[in-house]
């Protein structure tokens, strides 16, 4: 009877290690996210390593295929049939292994960032489209495995078929975000009025934006058409807004509808304009805003109807003006810590 041809799959595991040994003392780090995808031995053995550092991922799936980017080095994981995959390395031909494709690429992720201590992620990416059962399998292994992530950036590039539920499922799956910045894709097409609504929409739907620590709203998303200044409809808290240049009209257009918003709590305004310093002052006073007698750079605006007021501080530097509404501030609360702050020291 002829023996049984010999794989890479039947390979000792001690004589995997006694060549790994020969690759360098840092073999672990650099070769272990190439073995995992050698075998499913191979990913087994490697499991048992101390996986690499990612600070920067990027997400994007569709029902057929989902790309990862770890640290810039693009991982495709496309599906072949129900249990098979092909795995791609930027450019390279793929290599087939068995399992689902969600499966194998949530394995991959969870082996970064399921760290027992914890993990921070410097920046993730989430790029157009998002697979709803994707969202669920990550989100499954988050609760199974206890994972603790903070982010400090989230770069969300919307596209006009994003589907929010999806996106807030995986950003809630996270213990802190710092910021989230919204942009837009420079390799889509212009965007449009109605694009901006679609997104203000599908933003306000996403819970996520509404506890992260600063949302940004990038200029990509307001320069191609004056009529997309106006942030109308957002209810996002705390939010940053960078635009190109802005006329007198637009700046305080803006600027008003800010003011009178019920949802937001602080923010700031990032722009260039041919105002003066002086004008931009004039003009804050005509939409109801008085100078802090203690801070000429500083304002206090009353909420109508609310007994609250936005403190705003301009900064001019060339022709770059920086408004910062400070965080929205309730006059009863602040007088009843102030008194209880005066019986402490009593």
């Amino acid at each position: 009877m002829p023996s049984k041809e010999l794989t890479i799959n039947d390979m000792p595991m001690d004589v995997f290690e006694k060549i790994c040994e020969n690759l360098g003392d840092n073999y672990q780090e650099k070769y272990w996210f190439t073995f995992r995808h050698v075998s499913k031995s191979f990913r087994n053995a490697v499991d048992f390593w101390n996986p690499s550092e990612f600070r920067r991922i990027g997400l994007s799936s569709t029902t057929r295929d989902i790309s990862i980017l770890f640290n810039g080095c693009r991982v495709s994981y496309i599906r072949k049939s129900k249990n098979s995959t092909g795995i791609k390395f930027h450019d390279h031909d793929s290599i087939n292994q068995y399992g689902n494709f969600r499966d194998l690429a949530v394995d991959d992720l969870m082996s970064v960032l399921a760290s027992p201590g914890g993990y921070e992620l410097e920046k993730l990416i989430i790029s157009e489209k998002i697979d709803k059962r994707f969202a669920q399998r990550l989100s499954d292994e988050f609760t199974k495995l206890g994972a603790n992530v903070d982010v400090n950036t989230v770069q969300l590039n919307p596209a006009r078929i994003m589907n929010p539920i999806p996106v807030n499922k995986i950003l809630n799956l996270f213990r802190s975000i710092e910021e989230i910045n919204i942009s837009y894709s420079q390799d889509n097409d212009p965007i449009t009025q109605k694009d901006i609504k679609s997104i203000i929409g599908k933003a306000n739907r996403i819970e996520a934006l509404k506890n992260a620590g600063m949302v940004k709203i990038d200029r990509s998303l307001m320069d191609s058409d004056s009529k997309l200044l106006i942030p109308r409809g957002l209810k996002i808290p705390n939010m940053t807004l960078a635009y190109g240049f802005l006329s007198d009209k637009s700046a305080f257009k803006i600027v008003g509808i800010l003011l009178n918003s019920p949802h937001l709590k602080c923010c700031r305004i990032n722009t260039s304009s041919f105002l003066t310093k002086m004008e931009f002052d004039e003009n804050l006073k005509e939409l109801g805003a008085a100078n802090d007698p203690e801070n000429r750079n500083a304002y206090k605006y009353r909420i109508p109807d609310f007994q609250e007021f936005f403190e705003i501080e301009i900064k001019r530097n060339n022709t770059f003006i920086t408004a910062n509404f400070g965080d929205r501030t309730n006059r009863k609360e602040l007088k009843s810590k102030l008194n209880r702050q005066e019986r402490k020291e009593r």
